[in-house]
């Protein structure tokens, strides 16, 4: 849905919360977004000579954008210095700059290399929504760790779930601010789980009496009245922080 969920604990407690993110992860309210299905693009990378490369779900003719392929757009415009950390286009990027009634866009794939009849652009406002919704991830799961006086550092595991996180590249979403700046082994991608998570209850009796279990011993962090959230929020509105020592592995990016 248009919530990021997050839960922090293990064996001892679960604390959890939710965050406001939209659709925009899941392609919508974007110019050219789509679901994760065949044609859209799922990966994108601009090499040192400038050159953009791009992989599409099923090898299909591009057809626009999932959240995945998003994500991955914005890391390597920001990488390439086609894109500013404020989420601003560069005047200078050639022949991939589009004026639009909207303002500046960046194509990503002409019309005529396209199986959509129409450019496939990322615009200034739909990396504006982008930015929002992982400010807003971002922030929740701050808020989260700090109320409960924890840092990235000290967890063990980081899982993601859902069909988004199947083809989430983690480096691409660390560079836009969207995950914490910790190691890439700690991430562990679960896949869709609460589809699998229903099914399974649907067949057991066990399956329902454990979900109950974890329900009844899961504490909610209700994030509109928490202290700090919406300072956290702002300060999150910016590729990738407004606060660089967060994310050490692309501080000294430009």
């Amino acid at each position: 849905g248009t919530n990021g969920e997050i839960a922090l604990g293990n064996k001892e407690f679960l604390v959890s919360t939710a965050a406001s993110a939209g659709p925009a992860f899941e392609g919508s309210g974007v110019s050219c977004g789509m679901r994760s299905s065949a044609g859209a693009i799922q990966k994108v990378s601009i090499g040192a000579d400038g050159l953009l490369s791009y992989e599409t779900i099923g090898g299909a003719g591009p057809l626009g954008l999932c959240g995945s392929g998003y994500i991955d757009c914005i890391s390597a415009m920001l990488k390439s210095g086609f894109l500013d950390k404020d989420g601003k286009i560069n005047p200078s990027s050639g022949s991939r700059l589009k004026q639009t009634d909207a303002g500046r866009a960046f194509v990503i794939v002409p019309k005529e290399d396209t199986a959509a009849a129409k450019d496939i652009v990322i615009t200034e406002a739909d990396i504006e929504n982008i930015k929002r919704a992982k400010a807003a991830i971002y922030a929740a799961t701050l808020t989260l760790m700090k109320r409960l006086s924890f840092e990235f550092g000290g967890i063990s595991r980081i899982y993601i779930a859902g069909g988004f996180g199947t083809s989430l590249n983690i480096s691409s979403a660390v560079r836009i601010g969207l995950l914490p700046d910790v190691e890439e082994s700690k991430y562990v991608f679960v896949g869709n789980s609460s589809l699998s998570g229903a099914r399974q209850q649907l067949v057991s009796a066990g399956a329902c009496e454990t979900a109950q279990a974890i329900a009844d011993r899961m504490t909610y962090l209700e994030l509109s009245t928490e202290p700090g959230y919406m300072d956290e929020y702002m300060a999150a509105l910016f590729f990738p922080h407004t606060d660089l020592n967060r994310f050490p592995t692309f501080k000294g990016e430009r």
